[in-house]
């Protein structure tokens, strides 16, 4: 039973940007203070810099790549001109930018530099490099606990009447 085409999409890109945020997870810890345009700057760049570090852009496309593969094989009624389009519109800057805000709510540029130090170590390096497997296989593992999820719910939808029973 296929899914929404759109839904799936949707979802997908959400794990996209997911995936695209820094190892560590963190509670805000910025207030809005008034900060002079220097200082904004310089943690625009250093948000930018992390980014390079950390293959943002290199990793964006690949989960791009294997998202529009699988959708692919999902739905070998669509044709190329689709995908063709829609891996166009697949700008890495563009999403490198709309990320950086969120970098800016949940990082100080005190924290961005210590995330810059951290991934220029030796076990930063590694993290780096082991980051694309470790995507790849938990999209891997989170699309088939998705799917399973999804069959269950629709199962008992169906058992219970608000759905009728796929043929």
């Amino acid at each position: 039973m296929k899914i929404n085409f759109l839904f799936v999409v949707a979802v997908v890109l959400s794990f996209v940007t997911a995936f695209n945020k820094a190892t560590f997870a963190q509670s805000p810890t910025n207030t809005i203070t008034p900060s002079s345009n220097v200082q904004e700057i310089e943690k625009t760049n250093n948000i930018k810099k992390l980014f390079e570090i950390t293959g943002v852009k290199n990793i964006s496309r690949q989960i791009i790549t294997q998202l529009l593969n699988d959708l692919k094989s999902d739905y070998p009624q669509v044709p190329q001109k689709v995908w063709d389009n829609f891996a166009a519109e697949f700008k890495s800057d563009e999403i490198v930018n709309e990320i950086v805000p969120v970098y800016k709510k949940y990082f100080t540029n005190e924290e961005i530099k210590q995330l810059i130090r951290f991934y220029q170590t030796p076990l930063g390096q590694k993290t780096i490099t082991v980051l694309p497997q470790l995507y790849q296989e938990s999209y891997e593992v989170g699309k088939r606990y998705g799917i399973a999820a999804a069959q269950r719910a629709l199962k008992k939808l169906e058992a219970e009447g608000y759905i009728r029973p796929s043929q």
